[in-house]
């Protein structure tokens, strides 16, 4: 039976309950919804969460004034999980507020990926050590230190903060100044590095708890020391009519990745829309597949990505999927004005998701991530607001042009499929 639970313990036997009551709140096609969610919740070891309310952040400096309201107010614990943490102007922004913390006497924990802050200068991690910040440094690739160069594949792609258990920032932003501007307001035409385009989500309520558990698994999988997770009571406080599910996934165990499937079970279920918006769309053939049987029966589906890219090399595996999902009647564009970092997408306007993860072999084989999924109409109508403005800054790619492309790009597209795997 699907597990739902919700403020002040509140549980059910099954999604049926929560179908009535989404029913109430206007949400459509009841049997549909219900199918979704039985089918999420099964690929989690957390329940779904009643209660919650999910607030929509767009791009860097609304994440960052919101994440750093709440380290401000936070009153006993910051738990960080981030790829990237970088000694700069925004990732020392954020290691001042940490350690002013700390030394507060609240208990400050980080979690950091090796590869994504190699970057950032030991000494930087080590402030925040001796300032009373508990850090876990996720597979260290550094020899001279200990580090296993061999871990480099698997990494923590995650990025997740969670203050005092009542609220929960996840999505796709990094601590980085790379985000330090809004992508409507680039100041140049640079695109890799003013003002990049993406999404992250501020959650409150129960879900809370659940994003609290997967941080404390890696915390203690990582070498990090032991610590209690809140009681219910103290975590599950209503805060609004949004049903949420946790998903992470873990690198390299073998066993897939629960957000990509979560994904497969959604589109193949779609009967009106599939908009889905990706930083970096290099999936298998299966999941093309499915978009290609959503698209026959009838379902709109609608990919943006990005016209410019940090990495050339998934561009180049993207663009070599085009022509069967545009021969299939799949619309895709791509956006130029600034570079698309985002990783969502709202299916029939009442799944939605906002995460980490990218669909790419990389996210679904090897990294850790983590995903939201966000169950309901409102919700949904946010991030299909999100997508149409999206849209006015991208262009559509048509199939009878993109057959007439040149034979350096179809040799570029062609060379990337063996790299693939491990990009």
């Amino acid at each position: 039976m699907t597990q739902i639970s919700g403020a002040n313990g509140r549980m059910t036997q099954t999604a049926a309950d929560v179908v009535l009551e989404a029913s109430a709140k206007g949400m459509a096609d009841p049997e549909l919804f219900e199918d979704l969610m039985r089918v999420t919740a099964s690929l989690s070891d957390a329940p779904l969460y009643l209660d919650n309310q999910v607030d929509l952040l767009i791009d860097g400096p609304a994440t960052y004034n919101a994440m750093l309201t709440a380290i401000a107010a936070a009153k006993s614990r910051i738990y960080l999980e981030t790829y990237i943490f970088a000694d700069d102007k925004v990732g020392r922004k954020f290691a001042r507020q940490l350690m002013q913390k700390a030394r507060e006497g609240l208990h400050v924990r980080l979690i950091y990926d090796s590869f994504g802050s190699l970057k950032s200068d030991d000494d930087f991690f080590a402030k925040m050590r001796d300032s009373g910040i508990e850090i876990v440094e996720f597979h260290d690739i550094n020899p001279l230190s200990g580090g296993n160069p061999l871990n480099i594949n698997v990494r923590d792609h995650r990025k997740l903060l969670i203050v005092d258990s009542e609220v929960a920032f996840t999505g796709g932003i990094n601590l980085s100044s790379t985000y330090s501007s809004s992508s409507s307001s680039r100041k140049n035409q640079d695109l890799l590095n003013d003002g990049w385009r993406d999404t992250h989500v501020a959650i409150r309520g129960p879900a809370v708890a659940g994003f609290e558990a997967l941080f404390r698994s890696n915390w203690l999988k990582h070498g990090g020391a032991s610590f209690e997770l809140v009681s219910a009571a103290e975590s599950q406080v209503s805060a609004g009519g949004d049903i949420v599910a946790v998903l992470g996934s873990v690198g390299g165990d073998d066993e897939g990745s629960a957000i990509f499937h979560a994904y497969m079970d959604a589109i193949e279920k779609a009967r009106k829309s599939i908009w889905i918006t990706q930083a970096y769309f290099a999936p298998d053939e299966n999941f093309l597949d499915t978009l290609v049987a959503a698209a026959a029966r009838g379902v709109d589906v609608r990919i943006i990505v990005p016209g410019v890219s940090d990495s050339k090399l998934v561009l180049n595996a993207s663009r070599s999927r085009y022509e069967k999902l545009l021969a299939a009647n799949i619309r895709i564009y791509e956006r130029n004005a600034s570079l698309l970092h985002a990783k969502t997408a709202v299916i029939d306007g009442v799944w939605s998701t906002v995460g980490s993860s990218n669909l790419d072999y990389r996210s679904s084989l090897h990294n850790d991530e983590v995903n939201a999924v966000i169950f309901g109409t409102a919700f949904g109508r946010q991030l299909e607001q999100q997508f149409r403005e999206d849209l006015r800054e991208s262009q559509p790619i048509e199939l009878n042009e993109w057959r007439a492309r040149g034979f350096v790009d179809r040799l570029l597209e062609w060379a990337s499929w063996p790299l693939e795997y491990w990009l």
